[in-house]
């Protein structure tokens, strides 16, 4: 005998009024549940005191739907809310559930527009979606529709970080989305600083960068989008005037080689004796200069292509807003029992600044400025260390694990021998 799949039934009533608007209670936006896919029972609170269990929102990790979703399957999840004349303003996969469970259940997300579908259509939708799923044998994985507005930023997405040989990639690094963004606050365009991004889309940086220091040492958390004032902007104004310039600079040492060699070849022409043009020793001169050439030719030409793209899409304030100021605590000297100053915030990066197959979070883009040798050298100088490190192919070193506060402090390699230490590469963008 076999049984019918959970997500092939209707086993249960539709959902309440009360569970449509309870379900996501402890969200910041408590969106409205328009249908779901789960057979578990949801529980109206119990007065007293007559509060529903508080939920969270976290990243999916490790997930075999990872590998499909940004693939195909979502893809043919957008098919079937479009087929379905589904007005749809987002499709997410998280982690949601209680605070108090370890691993809440993975869910894809879809957001509707508000009053846009009913409970009953809703749940034909999300048991479509979940049909899918299973077709592509994920079986873990529940569907659950929300009402959604989703408020896009205009303007450009991160540039995707160019491979090794591209002569863009040390100019292009500070557009994408690698850790070490430059940013301000769009009503603090004197204060800048940088900020390192994760998912759900959050950039960390320091309070003081965003928040003014004249204003009241308050907890900062913008629940709606009403209260979305502080917007966060990638480059203050002189800042994006000195990237310009930079690209600039880089056009103008390229066009310094091709002068250069062209004055070497024309010299070196007049000095040769009759006979000696077709010498093998000139004809590797010719192919050395003319080689030269052609990769300056081609590197003039891919950053004046950057250049004329930077000052089209991102010279104005607006283009270059990614997101907005979530939640800071209070600016407070010796907290905890070590007496560190807190100071952070967290920005939610609008995801319409994403492109999900080039992002590159919790990354940092090592630079061209140095070969992979010389990067390795100088961060293991001594011939007796032993390291696993494999400088990365893309320049992108992954970020991973952390380190406790004591090494912070003093290496434990350090009591060994003393040509045993901790080695902290710092980045930091020149300035002109």
């Amino acid at each position: 005998m076999t049984s019918t799949p959970s997500w092939a039934v209707f086993s249960r009533p539709p959902i309440s009024s009360m569970e449509a608007n309870l379900y996501y209670y402890g969200l910041y936006s408590r969106p409205v549940l328009v249908a779901r896919t789960s057979t578990t029972l949801w529980k109206p609170p119990v007065c007293p005191p007559g509060y529903p269990s508080i939920k969270w929102v976290r990243t999916v990790g490790n997930h075999p739907l990872g590998n499909i979703w940004e693939g195909n399957l979502a893809l043919q999840i957008h098919k079937i809310l479009e087929s379905r004349g589904v007005k749809w303003t987002s499709t997410d996969v998280a982690r949601i559930g209680l605070v108090e469970e370890f691993l809440p259940p993975v869910i894809v997300w879809i957001g509707v527009q508000p009053g846009t579908v009913s409970r009953e259509d809703g749940h034909a939708v999300a048991m479509a979606c979940k049909g899918l799923l299973v077709e592509n044998q994920i079986y873990n994985v529940e569907v659950e529709i929300r009402e959604s507005v989703v408020t896009q930023y205009s303007g450009p997405k991160f540039l995707k970080p160019a491979p090794p040989p591209d002569p863009t990639a040390e100019l292009r690094e500070p557009l994408t989305s690698a850790l070490g963004l430059s940013i301000c606050s769009t009503r603090t365009l004197w204060a800048e600083g940088t900020g390192d991004t994760n998912l759900k889309l959050y950039l960390v940086t320091a309070r003081h960068v965003v928040i003014p220091s004249d204003s009241d040492n308050k907890v900062q958390a913008d629940k709606f989008p009403s209260q979305r004032l502080n917007k966060i902007a990638l480059f203050s104004p002189a800042s994006f005037a000195d990237y310009l310039k930079r690209i600039g600079i880089a056009i103008r040492r390229k066009e310094s080689i091709v002068k250069c060699v062209k004055r070497f070849r024309h010299e070196a022409f007049e000095r040769l004796r009759p006979g000696e043009t077709n010498s093998e020793e000139a004809i590797l001169q010719q192919t050395y200069q003319d080689n030269t050439l052609k990769a300056a030719g081609n590197e003039i030409e891919a950053l004046g292509g950057l250049r004329e793209e930077v000052a089209k899409t991102w010279s104005d304030l607006d283009n270059r807003i990614i997101g907005h100021l979530s939640f800071s605590p209070v600016l407070k000297y010796g907290a905890g029992e070590e007496g560190y100053t807190q100071d952070f915030a967290l920005i939610e990066i609008d995801q319409s600044k994403i492109e999900i197959g080039s992002f590159t979070g919790n990354a940092i883009d090592l630079g061209t400025m140095l070969v992979p040798n010389q990067f390795t050298r100088m961060m293991f100088p001594h011939p007796e260390d032993s390291h696993s490190f494999i400088y990365p192919i893309d320049r992108l070193f992954r970020i991973r694990g952390t380190i406790p506060d004591r090494e912070m402090r003093v290496s434990p390699s350090v009591v060994q021998t003393l040509y045993h230490l901790m080695y902290v590469t710092m980045m930091r963008r020149a300035r002109l």
